[in-house]
């Protein structure tokens, strides 16, 4: 903290209970402004980061992520050679990752910088015009809350550019096959965030893609008149349809497919937690809002 430049630091202890909020609150008040809030969502917990500062961009860092010293003035570099109204990067690696993060990670990662279409929360700065023009974070959104608010900064005709130089590398990633798949299903709590601005999100529509195929790959194993050899393999063939497709859409966009393999396993994950957290979510609220849009609040 002591690197930190020119910056009024915030920080929001989300109700830890591994002493982070008495370590803050005794070493750092004098250097950052430090309160607790509990059991309110991530989106509120950065507005109201947002609210408290009084400069003229913001930038959200989460707690398992690691900057390197020079990370504001870096920032503050791309905003003014991009003149973008949002910068960041996807989070880079730990050291010795492991093969779920690596491989998550790895098959998402595009070479170089440039304008793209999303940025992770935990590695974002965004001038405080646009931040208020869009009307910050959704606070009714569970999660998924960085992949809102760059849908809606896109749609004010706002630029969001990815810069190599802006670079966060997050702890917090799944490691294992089950934390990736629990992960998924917390992050899928929000999908229909971004669903309520374009009916063309892929991520649910891809979602519900893979719920019909897996759907018919059970009929079809079940109840189709064929030898059961052929029975199995067309209900393997329906049951990855949707991961292999997301695979192949990868390396058009990405250019590159790392570890094919284990990308489709993840993806086949992907989907499947997405379906738990949609089951999920219908069982809990669901109703018509006043604006005619299907609404969520997940309790």
């Amino acid at each position: 903290m002591e690197h930190y430049g020119n910056a009024d630091l915030t920080i929001i202890d989300n109700g830890s209970s591994d002493g982070s909020w008495e370590l803050l609150s005794t070493s750092y008040s004098s250097r950052a402004t430090v309160l607790r809030m509990k059991s309110v969502t991530i989106s509120t917990l950065r507005n109201r980061g947002a609210s408290l500062s009084a400069g003229e961009n913001l930038s959200f860092i989460d707690a398992d992520c690691l900057v390197a010293r020079d990370y504001f003035d870096q920032a503050i570099q791309v905003l003014a050679e991009t003149q973008a109204d949002a910068v960041g990067c996807r989070y880079s690696l730990p050291d010795c990752p492991q093969w779920v993060e690596e491989t998550w990670e790895k098959s998402h990662a595009r070479g170089g910088d440039g304008a793209v279409n999303y940025l992770p929360s935990g590695n974002f700065i965004v001038s405080r015009k646009a931040f208020n023009a869009v009307g910050g974070f959704d606070e009714a959104l569970v999660t998924g809350e960085d992949t809102e608010i760059c849908q809606r900064l896109r749609m004010a005709s706002f630029s969001i550019h990815s810069s190599l130089a802006i670079a966060a590398v997050h702890l917090g990633n799944p490691k294992t096959v089950m934390q990736f798949f629990r992960k998924q299903i917390w992050h899928g709590l929000g999908m229909f965030g971004t669903f309520r601005g374009s009916w063309l999100d892929k991520p649910v529509l891809m979602t519900f893609a893979h719920l019909l195929l897996t759907f018919l790959a059970v009929f079809n194993l079940l109840f189709a008149h064929s030898a059961l050899v052929w029975r199995i393999s067309f209900s393997l063939l329906l049951g990855i349809l949707a991961p292999t497709l997301t695979v192949a859409y990868r390396y058009v966009t990405v250019g590159h497919i790392y570890r094919p393999l284990g990308s489709l396993w993840l993806y086949y994950l992907y989907f499947t937690a997405r379906i738990v957290a949609l089951l999920r979510i219908l069982q809990r609220k669901a109703f018509w809002g006043t604006t005619g849009n299907l609404q969520f609040w997940i309790s």
